[in-house]
């Protein structure tokens, strides 16, 4: 059975698939994608001004 993290954070460009040292985010384990997103939703609205902030929600088997 998956779970779900949500995982990010500021990115120097989009070329570059890592984020930039010290900015890095991790939430969870969640037992389902509807607890992650809900994270991810409001991670996201707290540095929507930021437009190099990114973060996706990742299942994962555990």
């Amino acid at each position: 059975m998956p779970v779900f993290y949500v995982e990010g954070g500021i990115f120097k460009d989009l070329s570059d698939p890592a984020p930039i040292a010290g900015t890095e985010e991790r939430y969870g384990p969640f037992k389902t994608e509807a607890e992650a997103d809900k994270i991810w939703r409001a991670r996201m609205a707290d540095k929507i001004d930021i437009c190099n902030h990114r973060l996706r929600v990742i299942p994962r088997e555990e």
